[in-house]
């Protein structure tokens, strides 16, 4: 078997690397170029409008993401607001390469390929949203935990915290993402990580920089700025009641799956039926009705899953047989597992909390640090050889799948 790994193997490996950078630049092209903005793209610009219209205090007021905002800003100065969104994205993905690159010093070029493979099949680097800095921040810390578990050492103590400060000032998921903070500092703190010493400093000084800023926020609505998806005037209705809303029409086959009520449809309904006919925030959401809290908690599973192989091929898998591998050993608290642990924690808690679809982005932190979990055991050489073989085969037939889709979708601008 390793001469047919020796024999076959350059050669997967050059068709999936070709392959990758075409379905990667037709992605970037389509998405950054192409395709028009819309949805949370809107949301986004129309805060930097209201920044550059009404001033910094007043759209903190208002609530903004503070975080993006700031980073998108200069950009905004010489390109149209739009193309300033996107831009910063890109500025911001080219941080993160080098970050991989020069801070975590990652040199295997099939990390790069498995990592823009991922990339063209999300559009949030190309899109005008603050996904990409909420997650990068997430990312680099969780990357710096695992090199820390994996070495006793971070590559970077200062980005880490950096990151994780940046992240939960950006958005308000930070909250959903806590379970895997907890698992990073657990780990952290039982393998004997130094958090109190001077790099200290610079995360400090963030954190209550970031404070500063939210003052006009904290002192008119009693909370942290972030950005809101807030219904037209005059509509009373909370985004979490439209989404459970649209589970119940998606199930009685009123609308078709992975789409949404309008705000006036979601306020008829409550009108007709009752304030209190939808739940109105998580813990209302899961304790509303038990039966169809367990019936999406296992069909949303089975959609994480399904987008996840999609987007990372059998990289996904991967971390499950680590975990039954580290399991029958009984080394349930072993470091290592701190990314295996962490995808399959937030893969239940979104499949839990989710009562209608799930968006595949929500997952973009835990995909790529699954990334970097399968790179570096692949480089030590702890993969089996036809796993990684039929991995690189599966990558292949979705690049293809994803070159034709995108092909398709640009016949269809023409």
């Amino acid at each position: 078997m390793k001469y047919l790994y020796s024999k076959y193997n350059l050669k997967i490996d050059l068709i999936f690397k070709v392959l990758v950078s075409i379905y990667f630049v037709l992605s970037f092209y389509y998405f950054f170029i192409v395709a028009e903005g819309g949805g949370d793209e809107t949301l986004f610009l129309n805060d930097l409008i209201f920044i550059k219209k009404y001033g910094w205090i007043a759209a903190i007021e208002k609530s903004i993401s503070i975080p993006y905002m700031m980073m998108v800003y200069p950009f905004s100065f010489f390109l149209k607001e739009y193309v300033a969104l996107k831009t910063a994205n890109i500025f911001l993905l080219l941080l993160l390469l080098l970050y991989f690159f020069k801070i975590a010093e990652i040199k295997a070029s099939q990390f790069y390929f498995y990592l823009f493979f991922f990339l063209a099949t999300s559009k949030y680097f190309f899109a005008g949203t603050n996904d990409a800095l909420f997650f990068t921040g997430l990312v680099v810390f969780m990357t710096e935990v695992f090199y820390f578990c994996e070495n006793k050492k971070m590559n970077s103590q200062v980005l880490a915290l950096s990151g994780l400060i940046v992240s939960f000032f950006t958005r308000e998921m930070f909250v959903v993402y806590l379970p895997v903070v907890m698992i990073g500092l657990y780990f952290l703190y039982t393998n004997g990580f130094p958090f109190f010493n001077k790099k200290m400093i610079f995360p400090m000084l963030l954190f209550l920089f970031f404070i500063g800023v939210n003052v006009p926020s904290l002192k008119l609505n009693d909370k942290l700025s972030y950005d809101a998806k807030t219904p037209p005037s005059g509509i009373k209705v909370s985004w979490t009641q439209r989404q459970y809303l649209a589970q119940l029409l998606v199930n009685n086959g009123d609308i078709q799956n992975f789409s949404h009520p309008s705000w006036e449809q979601t306020q008829k309904y409550l009108i007709i039926n009752g304030p209190k006919s939808l739940p109105d925030g998580i813990v209302e959401g899961l304790t509303f009705d038990y039966s169809l809290t367990i019936k999406e908690f296992f069909k949303d599973f089975y959609y994480s899953m399904f987008f996840g192989l999609r987007q990372l091929g059998l990289i996904l898998v991967f971390p499950f047989y680590f975990i039954l591998t580290n399991l029958k050993k009984k080394n349930i608290l072993n470091p290592e597992m701190f990314i295996p642990y962490s995808l399959i924690v937030m893969l239940c808690i979104f499949s839990l909390i989710i009562i209608s679809f799930i968006e595949p982005r929500w997952y973009i932190a835990v995909f790529i640090s699954a990334i970097v979990f399968y790179n570096q055991y692949q480089v030590e050489k702890k993969i089996n050889h036809n796993f990684i073989i039929a991995n690189y085969l599966v990558l292949i037939c979705f690049s293809c799948l994803g070159i034709y889709s995108i092909l398709h979708k640009f016949m269809r601008v023409i």
